[in-house]
């Protein structure tokens, strides 16, 4: 593994709870989104600006989901994030298996 990809997963790793906060967010707004655009339906006033924007906000949650499973994948696979502590010069060491103490 190079030393940007060492730094890539710290990164990754680092923002596994950022992505869980903005799923749970974009879920609360999206769903509320609907719920306007449902009420703008029953009421006669034009819903779909709403409705549209519900859905991708729905998307864009769905997507941090995904990014945020895959940090956790990321996470078992660098043995418990061990490679997220270290410095990147030590990261790509660890990386390669060149740890010599």
């Amino acid at each position: 593994m190079t030393e940007s990809d060492v730094r890539f997963v710290a990164g990754t790793l680092r923002r596994e709870g950022v992505f869980r906060l903005a799923m749970i967010l974009g879920v609360v707004v999206g769903v509320a989104l609907l719920g306007v655009s449902l009420l703008r339906l029953l009421s006669g006033v034009a819903w779909g600006p709403s409705f549209v924007i519900g859905i991708l906000v729905l998307l864009n949650a769905r997507q941090n989901l995904r990014q945020g499973r895959y940090a956790r994948i990321l996470r078992v696979l660098t043995q418990g994030g061990a490679l997220a502590d270290a410095e990147p010069a030590e990261q790509a060491e660890q990386a390669e298996g060149r740890d010599d103490r």
